[in-house]
């Protein structure tokens, strides 16, 4: 048997809204959209790369630089692309433990 509470009874079931959580719960949801956003215009960036190598000519290449005359290296598009997914399924979870934390988060004090 299903106990039916009325209005007045479900607002006081309810958790009580921390003004100052709930601003808190917002700027933190806002940096992950933030995040999120960075992620997806690092996406965009890594499919537009194109792997080109700059030449160098023999002079001024020394015995440390790599067997290309190059001292140090950049990621590729697909290393970029990778990194780039995996950071957006760790975003992924974490938004979706937000939302499912929310009224908690919302309800308590932050830490400081």
């Amino acid at each position: 048997m299903a106990l039916n509470l009325g209005p007045r009874d479900r607002l006081r079931t309810l958790p009580k809204v921390n003004r100052r959580a709930l601003r808190k719960y917002g700027e933190f949801w806002r940096a992950l959209q933030l995040v999120g956003d960075a992620l997806a215009d690092a996406e965009k960036v890594a499919a537009k790369a194109a792997d080109a190598k700059p030449r160098r000519s023999g002079k001024g290449s020394s015995a440390k630089a790599g067997a290309d005359g190059r001292h140090w290296s950049v990621a590729s598009p697909d290393e970029i692309s990778a990194s780039a997914k995996k950071a957006h399924s760790s975003l992924r979870v974490m938004a979706s433990s937000a939302q499912k934390w929310e009224a908690e988060l919302v309800s308590r004090e932050w830490r400081k």
